[in-house]
């Protein structure tokens, strides 16, 4: 029986506005009457995630950054997982060997970016990824309602943040227009030079490097572990490869419609995309006892 649901965010929960649905809000709520747990793993680092899910009273775990950072339901910072600095130091060296990159730190002090319109362009490609049935001019229009309000500090140098003793580097993002192209030999070149890296991705067109033990689903076993459940009691709901980790270990993982072919690979069940209540499709399936209806065949 489960006894523990944990969503993604992006391309899962959230739908091609960045919201998340009345259906979702509903079905969430629902489950946590009848006593199941819900929780949250995400790469959005907290100040971008809680607001969301606080604009629909929803109270509840998050997991952040891949696993690097926990926080329980009335948002205590329970555990960080940095990137040591000279990893940092080591990463950003391997990207300035290579030509049309944009990277981000994400840390325990917010977001930092270098360049605020490549930032709104990178926006609108992972939407136009995770959301393939909108147009890139849609997907523009929508990173640019939204980026203003992301609490992004932007700077000339990331030496400072790297320098200040007091900054926990969580999570290093590169961005590539040409995506895996780019991406997957930098993947492997990454994996080549520095040891203790985990290397995922919300979208073909990113890297996500944590520490290798920063991953949702060291998060999600030590959060099922917290409340006494094992893998045949956890859900784990996501669309991308960022995902594969919790969708690997729960034994009920359910990969979206519009999820990547490794998600669907690793998962056990589908649902429907995050355009039409995907995760609430999922929860819908558990309350009624019906959650085989859509196993893989």
């Amino acid at each position: 029986m489960i006894k523990l649901i944990v969503s993604d965010m992006d391309g899962t929960l959230l739908n091609e506005h960045m919201d998340i649905s009345q259906a979702n809000v509903s079905a969430i709520k629902r489950v946590q009457e009848q006593g199941i747990h819900f929780a949250i793993a995400t790469g959005r680092d907290y100040p971008m995630a809680a607001p969301l899910l606080k604009k629909q009273t929803i109270l509840c775990p998050l997991i952040a950054q891949n696993g690097a950072q926990f926080f329980d339901g009335s948002g205590e910072n329970l555990y960080n997982i940095g990137l040591e600095k000279k990893m940092v130091r080591q990463i950003l060296s391997v990207f300035s060997r290579h030509e049309g990159l944009h990277e981000e730190l994400m840390t325990s002090d917010g977001m930092y970016s270098d360049n605020k319109e490549v930032r709104e362009e990178m926006v609108a490609g992972m939407l136009s990824d995770m959301n393939p049935d909108i147009s890139m001019e849609e997907a523009y229009e929508r990173a640019a309602e939204h980026i203003d309000d992301m609490p992004i500090t932007f700077v000339d140098d990331y030496a400072e943040v790297i320098d200040n003793d007091s900054i926990v580097i969580l999570k290093v993002s590169v961005h590539s227009k040409k995506g895996p192209q780019v991406l997957q030999p930098l993947k492997k070149e990454l994996y080549d030079e520095i040891p203790a890296l985990a290397i995922t991705a919300s979208s073909e067109r990113n890297l996500e490097i944590n520490h290798q033990a920063a991953q949702k689903g060291i998060a999600v076993k030590k959060l099922a572990r917290q409340l006494g459940l094992k893998a045949s009691q956890v859900m784990t709901i996501g669309d991308n490869i960022n995902d594969l980790s919790m969708l690997e270990w729960a034994d009920y993982s359910v990969a979206m419609k519009n999820a990547v072919p490794e998600a669907k690979e690793a998962a056990k069940f589908y649902t429907s995309s995050n355009r039409d209540n995907g995760v609430a499709e999922a929860i819908s399936r558990v309350l009624s006892g019906n959650i085989y209806k859509e196993q893989k065949q």
